[in-house]
């Protein structure tokens, strides 16, 4: 499991018009995407666990906090 982590952004020291600019927002958007699928797939896999009975669901919950998501009741 991975600790949920806190990305800070500095502010670019580059035009905001620049082609380096949007090179640099381009590549933060495809991080953002491959941090959603492997939250996607985490919530999947704690799904067909608590299905097969692997694990409780309160283990579930767990699981979920841990990847940052939040199920409210």
């Amino acid at each position: 499991m991975t600790q949920q982590q806190t990305i800070t952004l500095e502010s670019p020291t580059v035009e905001s018009s620049s082609a380096a600019f949007t090179a640099f927002v381009i590549e933060q958007i495809r991080c953002a995407k491959l941090r959603a699928e492997i939250t996607v797939n985490q919530c999947e896999m704690a799904a067909a666990a608590v299905s097969a009975g692997l694990i409780s669901p309160e283990i579930a919950l767990l699981v979920l906090h841990e990847c940052g998501v939040e199920v409210s009741s």
